[in-house]
């Protein structure tokens, strides 16, 4: 049978802790390499994970032939390096976010596209149990007219946080903050869930405690054409750890609460009518070891079910749906700069 060829650029927090596993056990791939500009760290993890050594990406794309590249490099890089493996014939694999701006993101787009090659965005939440029930309950209806949904997240990031590898974390260009580098997941979350295009943002953002470029705390509001208005309280300088990821959404007729590590828990389930869906509130709740939850391994199998079978393709997050948080972010941060409501659409599409 054949498998997926795939190698992993950026030997990371996010590689070690999610996609080396979700690769290994999962007997559709070919892990055949590693790459890290880290020489020790490439080498630790090749051996690790008994593949090759690459220090650099254009040597890894000339010496092996690939199917697919999981890039998890800072942030800032990601479509950079994404548009040097799809030039290269590779379909790419990139962790959140895909792109720091809008005119990246669209560049990685159409350069895969250019070259027929697939592009998918890694957005592992979307595959929790909670945020499956959750969506299945707001297209299904039960909220009635929606009105509301607010992202909470409470957590907290020290200083030797920002200062490890290099301290890209602590960079603009590279990392972003606490709404690019920590909560576009739950920003994600918030625009699927309520599936209507934005129409305005406004947001206000600041950095205090530690002597980083990136923004550690803020808020935003998001109002989207269907009516909902979504809200943003982010930071990183909660006490005294972690304290809250949530995200709810609230309508005529049901409220949900979900939070956990990773959006796994059922905080508020409660509509005026009942469902066969709530029987399965129990079950759907999960403990991950890690704030990356289980996502990551189910979304391997879609994409090797994708690529190989030309199945799942309704669950495959591409770039063109990657765009929309891009999108969000960047209209987030222009809002901060100039201190004014943003109106969509912005960019080219």
């Amino acid at each position: 049978m054949k498998k997926i060829k795939i190698a992993v650029l950026g030997c990371g927090r996010v590689s070690k802790t999610a996609h080396y596993d979700a690769i290994r056990t999962n007997p559709n791939y070919e892990f055949v390499a590693v790459c890290d500009i880290d020489e020790t760290r490439a080498n630790k993890w090749a051996k690790f994970n008994k593949v090759k050594p690459y220090y650099n990406l254009e040597t890894l794309l000339e010496k092996e032939k690939l199917d697919l590249i999981a890039i998890n490099t800072p942030n800032g890089l990601h479509a950079k390096q994404g548009i040097i493996a799809a030039n290269g014939k590779v379909n790419v694999l990139v962790e959140k976010p895909m792109a720091m701006t809008i005119k990246d993101a669209d560049n990685l787009i159409d350069t895969c596209e250019k070259n027929k090659v697939k592009l998918f965005v890694v957005k592992q939440n979307r595959f929790n149990a909670t945020n499956m029930l959750l969506k299945s309950c707001i297209d299904k209806g039960r909220f009635g007219n929606l009105t509301t949904c607010n992202v909470t997240v409470s957590w907290r990031r020290e200083l030797n946080y920002y200062m490890e590898d290099n301290e890209w974390r602590s960079k603009k260009n590279l990392a972003g903050g606490v709404f690019t580098n920590q909560s576009v997941h739950y920003i994600d979350m918030m625009q699927w869930l309520i599936g209507s295009p934005p129409e305005t943002v406004y947001a206000k953002m600041a950095t205090a405690v530690h002597p980083v470029e990136v923004e550690n705390y803020g808020v935003g509001i998001i109002k989207f054409k269907n009516g909902v208005i979504g809200s943003l309280v982010l930071s990183n300088l909660s006490y005294p750890t972690d304290v809250e990821g949530s995200i709810t959404i609230i309508g005529e007729t049901g409220m949900v609460k979900i939070g956990g590590k990773s959006m796994n828990k059922v905080i508020l389930w409660d509509f005026k009518d009942d469902d066969k869906e709530d029987e399965l509130i129990k079950k759907a709740d999960t403990s991950p070891p890690t704030v990356y939850g289980f996502g990551h391994n189910i979304y391997y199998k879609k994409i090797a079910q994708y690529l190989l079978h030309d199945d799942c393709e309704q669950d495959i997050i591409d770039g063109k749906e990657g765009r929309k948080s891009v999108a969000l972010l960047h209209a987030l941060y222009l809002s901060n700069q100039f201190s004014k409501e943003i109106h969509f659409p912005i960019g080219k599409r």
